[in-house]
């Protein structure tokens, strides 16, 4: 039985490539990125930054098409501000190569003065969805 090199050769050829080349992951917005990967990156950035504790998460995942690309990325809360959530989202976004994720810290942060105001005569026991009133006869 005769074989050709050329039969012999092609197969060897790349059974070499593919053990030998390394695998790089190149960073496309249209790459493919599960969930796993972007939770490690997001873990990975905050430990760098020295970051410590329990961490929130929140995802968008698209309906359509099925299958679609899940985003996740971290949420502020106790023990993370939101100029943090924001650095520790941008660093993973870099590394992982994916559009910007939501922010949190604005230029201007925000106070709420709370008020109290009379309840009306005609109010019931819950007004405007979230005031309660009482009413004193």
């Amino acid at each position: 039985m005769l074989v050709s090199r050329r039969a012999v050769l092609i197969p060897a050829l790349f059974a070499c490539l593919s053990v030998t080349a390394p695998t790089i992951a190149v960073a496309s917005p249209d790459r493919y990125i599960p969930v796993q990967e972007q939770r490690a990156a997001i873990l990975d950035c905050r430990y760098e930054m020295g970051l410590r504790g329990p961490a929130r998460f929140a995802a968008q995942w698209p309906e359509l098409p099925p299958g679609g690309q899940t985003v996740i990325w971290i949420l502020p809360g106790a023990n993370l501000s939101p100029a943090q959530t924001d650095r520790v989202n941008e660093c993973a976004d870099e590394r992982l190569g994916r559009a910007a994720t939501p922010r949190f810290a604005s230029g201007a942060q925000q106070t709420q003065q709370k008020t109290y105001r009379a309840c009306p005569r005609h109010a019931p026991a819950i007004f405007g969805g979230s005031t309660y009133c009482i009413k004193q006869d």
